[in-house]
Formats: C-alpha cells, structure tokens, sequence
C-alpha cells in the first residue's frame, strides 16, 4: 500500500481542541461520547472536524474498496492546500479557510477507474509531483503558481517510468526517488534516482537493486523500508555507487513483518517505522550508532488486536498516524524512549479490523497547524489537534534525559504525579508544570533522592489536557509531557 460531501459530525470535548460556538460544542461532544463508545477505549482527547469532503458518484476500487488514497499538503501564494488522491485523478483543495474549503482544481489521472489503489505525492519548488502504481500511468508534474485559480500540468509521460508506488524529494539536493517503478517494457525497479535541477524535466540519474516500499531521504541519506527485508540507512552521495551504512533485519522480538515506511525524529537521533501487519506496533528504533541500530519502544493505538498502522509523518514532539481502521492517531514522541498517545480522530466509522480500510494517508506540515488526512472509504478530512509542534518558547528539551528521569502516569486523573530516576540524583532538583501554553502552573523543589518516587502534586482544579513537565538537576534539564484525561 502507498503513504501516504459534507461533514457528518465533529468530535472534540478536550482543550487541545478548539471551540467555535456553543453549538458546535454540543455536536462535538456528542461525536466524541460516541466514538469512545464505539470503540470501547480510553478516553483520549479528540481532534475536532474543520471539514470532510467526500464525492459519491465517484468509482471505489475493485480491490479494497477505496475511492481515496494519500493526501499531500502544500503552500502556494500564501494559501494552503491539500492533495488528494482518487480512482480519477488528483483533487486539489484550498483549505486556507477549512470551514470553507472547496476543490479548487481536479487533474485527471492517466489511468483511472476501478482498478486504481494508489497514487502518490510530493512537491518541491512550486511543482507538484503525481504518480499511480497502476495500469497504463504516467509521471503527472503541475505548475502551482495560477492557484487559487488553477494549476497547469507541465508534464504529463511514461519515459522515465510508467507507475511507481511511492515518490519522496529531497529538497536539500533536488533529487526525486522512486520506489518499485515499473516501465513500459514492463521491467521492475526497486527505486529509481532522478534530478530535478529543472522541476519540469527529471532526469534519470541511477537505479538501485534493493527493493524500496518507501523512503525517507535527508541530504543523500536514504532511510529506506525494505518490506520483508527489513530496515535500511543508505548513502547515495556518490548516486552511482550508493553504500548501505545501517540496517535492522532482524527485529522479530518486536514483531517483524512488512517493512512499509517510517519518518525521522527532529534530532536525527530516532526513526519511527510501521510493519504493514495487523497487530503489529510501529517501532522505535535508535540510529545513533549506524552498526548498533536497536529498537527501543514499540507505539500502537490500542485499539484492537488487529489493529493495522499505515504511514506516519513526525512534526516536532508528535508522531502523526494515519492508522487505517483507527484513523488517526497522535503520539507523543519527545522522550523516544517512553512515547503515548495524546489525540485521535475516526475517519473510518465502520467497526472492522479485516482487510486493509480506513486512514491511509497524513500530513501535519501546514503552517496553520491543520491536520490532514486521508480515508480510502470516506475521502479528505482537516483537523485541528490542538497542539504544538514544538514545546513554548522557553521550554525547551536542552537534555537528552542524562538521569533517565520518568514522570509517571503518563496519562492521569487526579491531580497527582510522580518522578523517579534511575541514576542517582544530584540534589536538589526541581518539577515545573506548565500548560501547553507556556503558562508555569505548578514549580515544586525536592531534597530527597529520586531513586524512590517522588509525589508531584498538581493544582486540584486542573482541567483536562496537554501539560508540560520539566526537571532541573546539576545534571541538566529534562522536559516530557502527560496528558489529564
């Protein structure tokens, strides 16, 4: 699988969520009593629905029933935009204003119908790029700079390949890759490289063996799922000769399966990568050290045993999820080590875990903050999660967690945390709270060493939400989240 109408109710009675009216609220609320109804879980906050698009008359696919696959999201003359994909074609949508988004243009694929799964999207320098990994397709590259009026596609071929399953663009070195091309003369290719030094003619630059579901790429650096294979580093500075400098083949502890795509933690420390399998987690593995690549945390919604994680996409702290049956999923992932849940949202209302249905695509790089996501059976969706990319202006993660502090529960409901360190703790220290504002609400000194838990006690009136704690030793500082449900 690749990576990437009208509302019919929206769902949100947490902070992280912003309210619009009254109104508003009780339909929100409403949704969301349900949708934890439904499913049975905890009560994680819940995004709130800014608008769903979804247009019936089009054809699902013969294969999973999908009338959508991934979402790609842009800005272009100071607007932004999604792109979605369907059985048709591309449908571009003005989302500047989600309450009042409309498709502000529509470019038809080169092989559409029933037989259509997966399409695929970057973009880079004003161009966007489209591809299908089915039937007699072609490259599809359009001029974003008439939007909102329209965009014009520049080019349209299948010289350089037919179909490929997955493009991403490393925009550092403009250069596209390629997975699993299939050619005209009908020859496979596990990922192909091209220069776009001209966006609007790429340029065959080489071909790599190994077979590539999808790829992340920072300046030459390919972090590659290599579906049954496993997980590979792969440095293509010199294109023609591209080195392997890392790999995780062997994680069947954690549960190994179908290596299908991961994203990169701000740092460069961590990867997060998903195993295409019913009920297996995604994996967090540390890449630090290229010759000791080890998982160290397993991430899941948790919802159901067969549960199923598509494609994820890191911004700052959080891991956004497109989670097939389980929509999407948010985590926090600042301490790689200890991530959680922090938000949801079901796109897929349907209660099934067969198959492959539901979320496929997420992308949470709009400056707005908008979430956007893809369902297969029920079309485009934006919403707002309430939260910050990064943490507020002051508060910053300025350790990597030298003492291995925990703050624990994670996700509590009284007004009591605790803190322990498993290295021996210079004293004093000290626990701030803060809210997802930036506002200090709690500062708490301790003289007796964490190696024992250590009461944090937080104001009794605390609403629900998002907070921000932070401990300060001669050691450094460490900074985490928790969540009041």
């Amino acid at each position: 699988m690749s990576r990437a109408s009208q509302p019919y109710f929206s769902k949100s009675i947490f902070p992280c969520c912003l309210m619009k009216s009254f109104i508003r609220l009780a339909f929100l609320c409403f949704g969301a009593i349900c949708c934890c109804m439904a499913t049975a879980q905890p009560l994680y906050p819940v995004a709130n629905l800014l608008f769903n698009w979804r247009d019936t008359t089009l054809v699902p696919s013969a294969y999973y029933n999908n009338t959508y696959n991934d979402v790609w999201g842009f800005v272009q003359n100071g607007r932004e935009y999604a792109a979605i994909g369907s059985t048709a074609g591309t449908h571009i949508f003005d989302v500047t204003d989600p309450v009042n988004a409309y498709q502000a243009d529509f470019v038809p694929g080169a092989f559409t119908g029933p037989y259509v799964v997966h399409r695929d999207y970057d973009s880079y320098n004003g161009y966007l790029y489209m591809v299908c990994d089915e039937g007699s397709s072609t490259l599809q590259i359009a001029d974003l700079r008439y939007l909102p009026d329209s965009v014009h596609v520049v080019y349209d071929s299948n010289v350089l390949f037919m179909r490929s399953h997955n493009v991403f663009i490393d925009t550092a070195t403009a250069k596209m890759y390629a997975c699993i091309t299939k050619h005209t003369d009908e020859t496979l290719h596990g990922l192909e490289v091209f220069d776009l030094q001209d966006p609007t003619s790429p340029q065959f630059l080489a071909d790599f063996n190994l077979r590539a579901h999808d790829v992340y790429v920072q300046n030459d650096t390919v972090y590659l799922s290599g579906e049954s294979n496993g997980f590979f580093i792969v440095d293509f500075t010199n294109v023609n000769s591209p080195q392997i400098i890392g790999s995780l083949t062997d994680y069947a502890a954690y549960g190994q399966g179908y290596n299908h795509s991961g994203w990169i933690t701000q740092d460069n420390n961590f990867y997060v990568f998903a195993d295409e399998n019913h009920g297996y987690p995604m994996k967090m593995v540390r890449i630090e050290d290229l010759s000791d690549i080890e998982v160290v945390a397993t991430i899941s919604s948790e919802i159901d045993p067969n549960s199923i994680p598509h494609n994820q996409i890191i911004r700052g702290n959080y891991l956004y999820v497109s989670y097939y049956h389980d929509g999407l999923q948010v985590f926090d992932v600042s301490d790689p080590y200890n991530p959680f849940k922090v938000c949801q949202y079901k796109t897929y209302l349907p209660n099934d875990h067969d198959s492959y249905r539901g979320a496929w695509g997420v992308y949470p790089f709009l400056p707005s903050g908008h979430i956007l996501v893809s369902d297969m059976q029920y079309g485009l969706f934006v919403l707002d999660v309430g939260l910050q990319p990064q943490y507020p202006s002051g508060i910053a993660n300025e350790e990597v967690n030298p003492m291995q502090w925990s703050v624990f529960p994670s996700l509590f409901t009284g007004n009591q945390l605790y803190i322990t360190a498993r290295s021996a703790t210079p004293l004093p220290f000290t626990a701030q709270v803060y809210n997802n504002a930036g506002q200090l609400l709690v500062h708490q000194s301790f003289s007796r060493p964490a190696t024992q838990a250590q009461q944090l006690t937080l104001p009794p009136n605390l609403p629900a939400g998002c907070f921000i704690v932070k401990i300060a030793s001669a050691n450094g500082v460490f900074t985490t989240k928790v969540v009041k449900m």
